[in-house]
């Protein structure tokens, strides 16, 4: 019997190797994180969701490399996996408050980006994290 229970949680323990994944996350500001999970190619700007310990929405998908913000906006660079086109957004922290579907303008390519800075008066904003623009697998 106490070799059963040994092998049945030996294999649990090699099974569930989630531990083993890798994962790099960052703050940006309040509850807004770029982090990946598994691949860095999976760099994403996510949002933690109230009242939970560990889940979070994403807001802008994956490869996410660079990114901006004050107290009022987050910018961001992406290149989606299918193109080597790079899309901008602006996430306007007040709008996405109680939704994640609103205040995000976006992908805009760069004049649209230039536009939508001088109209919300952030043009002085600049992209202080800046990761590798192609990621390693």
């Amino acid at each position: 019997m106490k070799k059963i229970i040994s092998l049945m949680c030996l294999s649990i323990f090699v099974n569930s190797c989630a531990w083993l994944d890798e994962s790099e996350h960052q703050k940006i500001i309040g509850q807004y994180e770029i982090g990946w999970n598994d691949l860095e190619s999976n760099r994403a700007i996510t949002k933690k969701i109230e009242n939970s310990e560990s889940s979070y929405n994403i807001i802008i998908d994956s490869y996410v490399f660079a990114v901006g913000h004050n107290e009022s906006f987050i910018v961001a660079k992406q290149h989606q996996s299918f193109n080597e086109e790079t899309n901008y957004y602006l996430i306007d922290i007040e709008k996405n408050k109680e939704d994640n579907s609103k205040g995000i303008y976006g992908p805009l390519n760069e004049v649209e980006f230039e536009k939508m800075k001088t109209k919300f008066n952030i043009k002085s904003l600049k992209f202080d994290l800046i990761f590798a623009d192609k990621p390693d697998k």
